[in-house]
């Protein structure tokens, strides 16, 4: 620091009754002034024809200014973080009054609803994306291999992803020509500045770009395994060396970049490590922070950053597009629900929780609720999620997508147990059933797809056409691109997707024929149940009422767009409310985990990429379904209250549970029995209760208890050890001890005992059901007896005919299409009834 300037500053600090600058503190102010002179030497055009003391004035003038708004800023925010804390009590304590909970299940609830709230963040901005989507689904100047190979496992369209880099980077203007790419990219630039001014609103501090942002992914192991050397090597040509300006507007000397080029190396491959003091805490800070630190890496362009994301990067960039998009929308959610520092405001939250654990108030439950709800903190603050070693999380990640597309072939035929709950949530919500079922084939429609898009953005349905298939369970590496495939080809997403839309569009339907009555008007149970406890308020009503509902096939319907139409102060806040309400609702009708049955399958939020968080989620892999019957369908039944007036006949206990029990038991035997069908075997005999119990498990009523009674007892040793364990365990090492108890101990077993083995048969079948695309519910039957029947039979002689003799053993059942002979005769239906 000049002389000078430290004399002047020490005078003016005494004089004001303070001490001296400290060397960290002249260092600071220095680093401020500097970064503040670089930054005008980019943006004022008469820079250099200053002088130095002119120079170092006005910088000194703009660091002085960012420092009273700093601290402006921090008052603000203190202010912010006491009223979140405010509004947080009025809400438990209303949850705790109304429902006699105690605080920990009332912030249960609480977090819940931020996650819903979450998603509608999330859901408001995939609205705006729509032009994005349709450049990125465009398959123009490719070929017919080509589109097919981007149909099946999501290949980019090169030309589109580098032009759409090119016009992001140029803000529209990067001269393609690409019409789809430009629009695409605007939409994006449009959607990011919007959530980047809403997140500073609510307490953040994100600056702005010169140029279009695109968020930078690094891959931490790339970047080490590649040196420090050869990465700046290769970094630096792809830089944009204009806007690594000096303070005196002249350009960066290249050995000043050199080192700043080095200590992002040391940054990024450290995982930012090297910036954290040694025993320093390591605390997450305010949220609202993230964010704030300036950019160091600048591409000169889109295709420089393709480039660099190719050999550094981690995924693609519609990856760290999409990345952004979720982590923007959990940050605005937090800091807007929490205040700008959520994580301290969950640990008051918590501590006030334990106070309540005193003789006389709740017993022990106490403790277990408090658990449960620091668990759905980790998963809803994204704490789970972030990988500690991401090796360890890419290794599981590959291993659990080898088990979705070995074991999720034939998933369309289980997803007819879907049906009930479906009805089952459209009567708790008092909607029609005739506008449930006629909605299905109207949502696939051209007219009520971009009225969805448009208006309840659908992200997770955007987000997959924007070549994700957006779960902790799938990544885009090459499993994962084939575990989604297999999701594609089995129309698993084609059946998921009619029925939640088909439920979006028919809450809206009911919401607009409601909104015309005021909140006083509402019968008990709307206000209570279908709005309250999804956390809308009265408030949040009067602003729904005010919107001027827009018009489907004559029908009105309250959309986003006519909430922010209202021009209401939370018209951003009610709209995220609105749209997280009903894209929720359409996750219980068509079942999908929720966050309490993410933080039981991920054994309490444990962290991604470390030794038991992963194994947790081998664990927990297929269990998120049967866990959700429960934690969503099952809680809902025992949780709502009774009696109210203008309750639906499902909202009785009793009521709730015999339609979902007796419909998914139902449709479980169907399902079962078309499996049979479709896989060459007549039905079998449907009067005895070894067919109700696994229809009853195979509908998925009882939860994970259905996974066990899936397990028949009456199997082999190795069949049933290693079933057993698989549902208890996890496929994947079910999988180790099908290998261990059945096609070793089992087959050794026989073997010393002079018995004939099928070794080489079982070892094929092994094979096959973890091969792709060989067992979809469409194709199996007629690959069997195109040829691999056969080369079972040869591989191990009468293999047929055992199997055909453990059908009529187990379910007294033939084969209409023979296994050994290839002889076909029509299903015989009459087996149906055991005749």
């Amino acid at each position: 620091m000049n002389p000078k300037c430290k004399l002047a500053l020490n005078q003016a600090r005494a004089a004001a009754g303070g001490k001296p600058l400290t060397a960290a503190q002249e260092a600071k102010i220095e680093s401020m002034i500097r970064g503040k002179a670089e930054f005008l030497a980019k943006t004022d055009p008469n820079w250099r024809s200053y002088t130095t003391d002119q120079r170092t004035l006005l910088a000194a003038q703009e660091a002085a200014a960012d420092l009273s708004a700093q601290a402006a800023r921090k008052i603000e925010n203190a202010q912010k973080q006491a009223l979140a804390a405010a509004r947080i009590e009025v809400d438990l304590a209303k949850y705790q009054s109304v429902n006699g909970a105690n605080r920990p299940k009332a912030l249960r609830e609480h977090i819940g609803q931020t996650d819903a709230y979450v998603n509608g963040i999330k859901n408001d901005a995939a609205r705006g994306l729509m032009d994005l989507v349709r450049a990125i689904k465009s398959t123009d100047g490719m070929t017919f291999g080509d589109r097919a190979l981007a149909f099946l496992f999501d290949v980019e369209n090169p030309e589109m992803t580098r032009d759409l880099a090119m016009e992001v980077f140029a803000k529209g203007n990067g001269g393609t020509g690409n019409h789809l790419a430009k629009a695409g990219a605007l939409a994006w630039l449009k959607v990011t500045e919007q959530l980047r001014q809403r997140f500073n609103a609510a307490g953040g501090d994100i600056g702005k770009l010169l140029y279009g942002f695109l968020p930078q992914a690094h891959d931490q192991a790339k970047v080490l395994a590649a040196g420090v050397d050869a990465w700046v090597r290769k970094t630096l040509p792809l830089l944009d060396r204009s806007k690594y300006i000096s303070e005196d507007g002249s350009l960066m000397p290249e050995s000043r970049l050199l080192d700043m080029l080095r200590g992002s190396w040391e940054t990024i491959s450290s995982a930012g490590a090297n910036k954290s003091a040694p025993g320093a805490a390591r605390g997450t800070g305010a949220r609202a922070n993230r964010g704030s630190q300036s950019r160091e890496i600048h591409f000169k362009d889109g295709a420089a950053y393709l480039s660099y994301l190719r050999e550094f990067g981690t995924g693609s960039m519609y990856d760290a597009m999409i990345g952004h998009i979720g982590g923007i929308s959990r940050d605005i959610g937090l800091v807007e629900r929490y205040g700008p520092n959520p994580e301290s405001q969950m640990r008051m939250q918590f501590d006030l929780a334990e106070r309540e654990h005193a003789p006389g108030k709740f017993g022990g439950q106490l403790k277990e609720s408090l658990t449960g709800a620091q668990a759905l903190w980790r998963v809803v603050s994204g704490q789970s999620g972030k990988a500690q070693f991401a090796r360890i999380a890419e290794v599981a990640n590959t291993v659990r997508n080898f088990e979705v597309y070995s074991k999720l072939q034939g998933t369309l035929i289980s997803s007819l147990t879907d049906i009930p709950g479906y009805f089952v949530a459209t009567g708790f919500n008092k909607l029609s059933y005739w506008d449930a079922l006629a909605n299905v084939p109207k949502a696939q429609t051209k007219e009520y797809q971009d009225f969805l898009h448009a208006h309840l953005g659908m992200a997770d349905a955007v987000m997959a056409s924007m070549n994700r298939y957006a779960t902790e369970n799938v990544t885009q590496n090459w499993s994962g691109r084939l575990a989604n495939s297999t999701m594609k080809l089995g129309l698993v997403n084609a059946w998921t997707n009619a029925f939640r839309e088909a439920f979006s569009i028919t809450m809206m339907q009911g919401l607009g024929r409601m909104h015309t009555k005021a909140w006083g008007a509402l019968d008990e149970f709307d206000r209570k149940v279908l709005l309250e406890q999804r956390g809308i308020t009265e408030a949040d009503w009067e602003v729904i009422r005010s919107a001027t509902p827009e018009q489907l096939n004559g029908r009105p319907v309250v959309t986003p767009e006519s909430i922010y139409a209202t021009g209401h102060e939370r018209a951003h806040e009610v709209a995220a409310k609105y749209i997280g309400m009903i894209t929720d609702e359409s996750k219980i009708a068509i079942l999908e985990p929720d966050l309490r049955t993410r933080a039981i399958v991920t054994a309490g939020g444990s962290q991604r990429g470390t030794a038991g968080g992963e194994f947790a989620r081998m664990v927990g892999q297929f269990k998120s379904f049967p866990t959700a019957m429960i934690t969503r369908h099952i809680r809902r039944m025992t949780d709502t209250p009774q009696g109210l007036q203008g309750a639906p006949a499902l909202a009785n206990k009793a009521a709730y549970g015999a339609a979902m029990l007796i419909g998914t038991t139902i449709m479980g035997g169907i399902a079962f029995q078309i499996k049979q069908i479709l896989f060459g075997k007549d039905p079998v005999d449907m009067s005895t209760w070894k067919f109700w119990a696994r229809a009853m498990a195979q509908g998925g009523g009882l939860g994970p208890l259905g996974d066990l009674l899936l397990n028949d007892p009456t199997e082999s040793f190795g069949d049933a050890s290693s079933n057993a364990i698989g549902n208890l365990a996890g496929p994947a090492i079910g999988d180790v001890a099908h290998l261990v108890f059945k096609l070793g101990l089992e087959n050794a077993y026989q073997a010393a005992h002079g018995k004939e083995t099928d070794i080489g048969a079982e070892s094929f079948k092994f094979a096959r059901s973890h091969t792709p695309y060989l067992n979809l519910w469409y194709a199996k039957a007629a690959l069997d007896h195109m040829g691999l029947y056969a080369l079972q039979e040869n591989l191990s002689p009468g293999y047929l005919g055992r199997i055909q003799g453990k059908a009529r053993k187990d379910w007294g059942q033939d084969f209409w299409l023979d296994p050994d002979t290839g002889d076909m005769r029509a299903p015989d239906l009459s087996a149906i009834t055991g005749e």
